[in-house]
């Protein structure tokens, strides 16, 4: 397994892993109509173009993708925040500088689960959100994806909130600071 920046030939994974939604609760796009998803597209691709946005992708011999993580970096202190926001409602938790890294999504391909590609993606994006600043990264999962909070906080996260973000559905906020030195090390991600 191998890992490699996302480029403009991956957006179609982008757009599919995005809207198959999966580990979310169903119905998220219930009524789109075509202008939707030219939308959602314009907006998966800007994790492939701008600056504060990246893809990371696992991909094998004969298997060009087995994996997938979209982040995103915030100035949070630079964000006007409603009161609903979760940034807003783990206020407390921010770096000093409030620059944070998002993840938008984490996949990984059915058929390579639990052979450390999610472990790979998220270790290979703490070098990531560093290089471009961030002092913390940011992610939630539905509180019934028990495998990925265990996930989560083997790899230095810890969890900061649990309840509900945009709908009914309760979701586990977790954050890992940056600052801390990783218990890791130097890791290899040409496994």
């Amino acid at each position: 397994m191998n890992l490699r920046p996302g480029t403009p030939e991956d957006l179609p994974l982008l757009v599919q892993v995005d809207l198959e939604d999966e580990g979310v609760t169903p119905g998220y796009r219930e009524g789109w109509g075509d202008e939707d998803f030219v939308v959602h597209r314009e907006n998966m691709a800007a994790y492939l173009r701008d600056r504060d946005k990246g893809a990371i992708v696992a991909f094998a011999p004969n298997e060009p993708s087995i994996g997938l993580l979209m982040w995103r970096i915030r100035n949070l202190k630079n964000e006007r925040l409603e009161s609903w926001d979760v940034f807003s409602q783990i206020r407390g938790v921010w770096p000093p500088t409030g620059i944070v890294c998002e993840i938008f999504q984490l996949w990984v391909d059915p058929r390579f689960r639990r052979q450390g590609i999610g472990s790979a993606l998220k270790l290979a994006l703490d070098d990531v959100a560093r290089k471009q600043g961030a002092e913390l990264i940011y992610t939630h999962t539905e509180e019934r994806n028990l495998h990925v909070i265990d996930l989560n906080i083997k790899l230095g996260y810890r969890e900061v909130r649990r309840g509900t973000i945009w709908d009914d559905v309760i979701r586990v906020s977790l954050v890992k600071d940056l600052t801390a030195r990783s218990i890791y090390g130097c890791i290899e991600h040409d496994h």
